[in-house]
């Protein structure tokens, strides 16, 4: 919903849906056949992809950017 009021922005969005699996991290299925995400050395497993949170701030940087630039 962000990204609609953003549409230059849209490739940020692009890059986190294709982007790879950090070294460490894992891909799973649980019992209802959900993708979650798992780190064997640190034992951590989430829902989120270990990178939207990387893509989260590259969005919020550009955007503030833009704002700085008009």
């Amino acid at each position: 919903a962000l990204l609609l009021q953003d549409p230059n922005l849209l490739y940020i969005a692009e890059w986190a849906l294709t982007a790879p699996c950090p070294d460490g991290w894992t891909i799973h299925l649980d019992k209802e056949g959900n993708e979650f995400f798992y780190n064997a050395e640190t034992q951590a497993s989430t829902y989120e992809h270990p990178m939207d949170e990387h893509y989260r701030r590259v969005y919020q940087e550009k955007k503030q950017q833009k704002m700085q630039q008009s």
